[in-house]
């Protein structure tokens, strides 16, 4: 997971977001069966998608594999509008998303969860790399606390299953002849970052 700076919301969303988390809310409390669908008109959904991807480099916030490419381009509720209705089109909350990291985190949440756009969040506080295996591991020199929170991520999105390791040793092999390139042409940037 990459460290991400957040830009600032669209201005077609930030007009609207307040209105459209109290409507969402309104709708839970009067059914709370009432199934989530993205409110907008397209070209601020799109323009706000494509921010959020931007972001990225449309690479997953929590993976960092290519969106649009091996997976849809989604949106993460990082606190789940389930359990978080409130916070349902709050921008600070939404991330660009591959469908195994939303498919493997769903409605979880846990208050030690990682998110990529803290201020203090830096990769090498909390995780270490196995250049043998492509596991992501807890730092064995960091805090416990961090360590916790490490775990916690790696679990929730399943950072670790055999086809993602796989991944990023096949990007890691592609990379090395190349790096003096551009690290943002690569996925699992934070990978490589830790390679150099």
């Amino acid at each position: 997971m990459r460290k991400l700076t957040r830009m600032a919301a669209p201005e077609c969303w930030q007009k609207k977001e307040y209105q459209w988390n109290a409507d969402y809310v309104a709708k839970v409390q009067e059914s709370p069966s009432y199934k989530f669908v993205w409110r907008d008109s397209k070209t601020c959904f799109s323009c706000a998608k494509e921010q959020l991807m931007s972001m990225t480099q449309h690479n997953c916030a929590f993976c960092d594999g290519a969106l649009g490419v091996e997976s849809r381009k989604t949106i993460e509720h990082f606190r789940p509008k389930e359990s978080f209705p409130q916070l349902a089109y709050v921008w600070d909350n939404l991330f660009s998303c591959c469908d195994v990291c939303q498919s493997e985190k769903l409605a979880q949440f846990d208050e030690s969860l990682l998110k990529p756009d803290e201020p203090t969040y830096q990769f090498y506080h909390y995780f270490q790399v196995s250049f043998r295996t492509g596991e992501i591991q807890p730092s064995s020199i960091a805090s416990q606390s961090h360590q916790q929170r490490a775990e916690i991520t790696i679990n929730l999105y399943q950072l670790n299953k055999l086809e993602r390791c796989k991944a990023r040793l096949k990007e890691l092999h592609a990379f090395r002849p190349h790096e003096g390139d551009m690290l943002d042409d690569f996925n699992y940037r934070f990978f490589l970052e830790a390679a150099l």
